[in-house]
């Protein structure tokens, strides 16, 4: 089991959100990841919940302003973040930039915009974690872990909520564990799968092989294996680009493959 995989076990044992934020910043600083902002909202940009050591890049940014709201939660792609990667995201508005530029005078150089629901759910946002390293360190040190770091976020943003949400009954009336997936208040083609079915499609269209859907999911791999094959029926699809494309439909960017859809099984 590699570092990352150990430090989610860590994590998934922790007792409060305070201990399980400093656990994982203390695991990722030994990477280079000094900066950590953990922000969701609702789905009206209000109501915020937010986790950071970097409090002061965000003093006076109004929710409705924020870059990473803005721009890295419209699909489930990384998005490379920091002034290192100004010039690749053409999209940004000079407010945008000048928000970059600044947090990048607090050490924040490089960075990783790693959503966890997309604009339009409940609650929206993610992690952004950064580095002080120069892009072409940061490319060979941190973008082959993107996805590592990805599956580390997901378990920790599910132990907040678990956390921070009280157990919900599902329809049968049994608790069930506080599901990833998130409920997108618009219609859409995911509104014909089961709750259960729609978490596993989610994560699946993430790249996460069924070995880490049936951890997240606190399901057997057999049981995960047969919500894809229902899900990909009802939907129509075949594989997990397809369903990545369902899933991301909102976006109008296209995917960097490079740390997307990285098919492990």
């Amino acid at each position: 089991m590699n570092k990352l995989a150990l430090l989610g076990d860590m994590l998934e044992r922790g007792e409060t959100i305070s201990e399980i934020w400093q656990g994982m910043l203390d695991g990722l600083a030994p990477y280079g990841i000094e900066f950590a902002i953990y922000l969701t909202v609702d789905a009206q940009w209000a109501n915020p919940f937010l986790l950071t050591n970097v409090a002061q890049m965000r003093d006076g940014m109004p929710l409705h302003e924020d870059p990473f709201l803005l721009h890295c939660c419209e699909s489930y792609a990384i998005t490379c973040t920091g002034p290192a990667f100004l010039q690749t995201h053409d999209y940004l508005s000079e407010d945008d930039r000048e928000f970059i530029r600044q947090a990048g005078e607090s050490g924040f150089s490089t960075g990783l915009g790693i959503p966890m629901r997309l604009t339009g759910s409940e609650r929206f946002g993610g992690f952004n974690l950064g580095t002080r390293m120069d892009r072409v360190q940061f490319e060979s040190d941190i973008l082959p872990i993107a996805e590592g770091l990805r599956f580390l976020c997901l378990l920790v943003h599910r132990r907040i909520e678990e956390l921070s949400s009280e157990q919900e009954v599902h329809e049968d009336g049994e608790f069930r564990k506080f599901m990833i997936a998130p409920e997108n208040s618009a219609e859409g083609p995911l509104d014909q799968l089961s709750p259960r079915e729609r978490e596993v499609i989610f994560l699946v269209a993430q790249g996460l092989s069924r070995k880490e859907c049936a951890r997240l999911c606190a399901i057997s791999q057999h049981t995960v294996a047969e919500y894809v094959k229902n899900a990909y029926r009802k939907l129509g699809i075949r594989n997990r680009v397809e369903a990545a494309r369902i899933v991301s439909g909102v976006s109008d960017r296209p995917f960097p493959a490079e740390v997307f859809l990285r098919s492990k099984e």
